[in-house]
C-alpha cells in the first residue's frame, strides 16, 4: 500500500489514518509513547513488535503501509541486518532514535530508512515527519522506476545496434537498410523490433551458423516470406 500525494495536499493526518503502521521497538514495554503519538497525529492502525521478532514474516503477513523503528542505540552491523531483511520489501521506514553518530545514519539511509529522527517524538512533530518520509519515499521510488525504464531502453537499443552491426557485417547491408530489414520483418509478422533483433542475435550465435556459416564468411539473406536463413557469399 503506497500512496503518491503532493505536500501541499495533506489535510492533517489524513494519509496517516488510511496507512496500517508497523512499530518495531527495541524496548516494547516503553512504546506506548511512540504509539500514542502516531495514535493522535491520525494513525487508526498501529501494531507493535519486537526487533528480536521475525520482522521479514510480519512484514509479508499485512498490508503494511509504514514501517516506525524506535532504537535507543542501533549500531552500523543493525541496520546492515535490516537491509537484508527489508531489501526485498518496499516500503517508508522512519527511525527514531538517540544515535547521531554519522555512519550509524549513513547504514540507516542505506538500508531504506526515508526520515532519522533523533531525540524527537513530540506529538506535534509527528505528523509532519510522516508527511515527508512518504513523500521522500515516493520520489525514491519514482526515481527508480524511471532509472528501470532509462535502462531498459539503453539494453533495447544496444541490442538493436548488435543486431545491425552483424547484418551489416554479414549480408553487406548499409545501417539503415539493417534496420529497415529487422522492422519490416517485426511489422509482416506482428512482433517487436527488440525480439526480431534477439532473433538475428541468437543466430549468429548459435553453434552451427557461427562455426560453419558466419565463421566461413555466409551471411543472412531474406526469403520470400522474409524469414532468414543461412547462404554462401556471392550469392543474391
Amino acid at each position: 500500500m503506497f500512496y503518491q500525494f503532493k505536500l501541499g495536499l495533506i489535510i492533517g493526518g489524513a494519509i496517516l489514518a488510511e496507512l496500517k503502521v508497523l512499530l518495531v521497538s527495541d524496548d516494547v514495554d516503553n512504546a506506548g509513547t511512540l504509539k500514542s503519538g502516531l495514535s493522535q497525529s491520525g494513525a487508526n492502525y498501529v501494531d507493535v513488535m519486537s526487533v528480536s521478532e521475525d520482522l521479514l514474516s510480519r512484514l509479508s503477513s499485512d498490508d503494511y503501509g509504514l514501517l516506525v523503528l524506535e532504537c535507543k542505540f542501533p549500531t552500523e552491523r543493525f541496520f546492515e541486518a535490516f537491509a537484508d531483511i527489508c531489501g526485498s520489501i518496499e516500503i517508508p521506514i522512519i527511525c527514531f532514535s538517540n544515535e547521531r553518530d554519522s555512519r550509524v545514519i549513513a547504514k540507516s539511509v542505506e538500508a531504506g530508512v526515508v526520515s532519522y529522527i533523533v531525540d524527537d517524538k513530540s506529538i506535534s512533530r509527528i505528523q509532519p515527519i510522516v508527511d515527508v518520509a512518504l513523500a521522500r519515499f515516493n520520489e525514491r521510488k519514482s526515481l527508480k522506476k524511471e532509472l528501470a525504464q532509462l535502462k531498459d531502453k539503453l539494453a533495447k537499443r544496444a541490442l538493436i545496434e548488435k543486431a545491425k552491426g552483424l547484418l551489416i557485417q554479414a549480408k553487406k547491408m548499409t545501417e539503415d537498410d539493417a534496420y529497415h530489414y529487422m522492422r519490416k520483418k517485426a511489422m509482416n509478422q506482428g512482433r517487436r523490433l527488440t525480439d526480431v533483433a534477439q532473433e538475428v542475435c541468437d543466430g549468429f550465435s548459435s553453434p552451427a551458423v557461427a562455426a560453419s556459416d558466419y565463421a566461413a564468411g555466409s551471411h543472412f539473406m531474406t526469403s520470400g516470406d522474409d524469414a532468414m536463413r543461412p547462404v554462401a557469399m556471392g550469392q543474391d
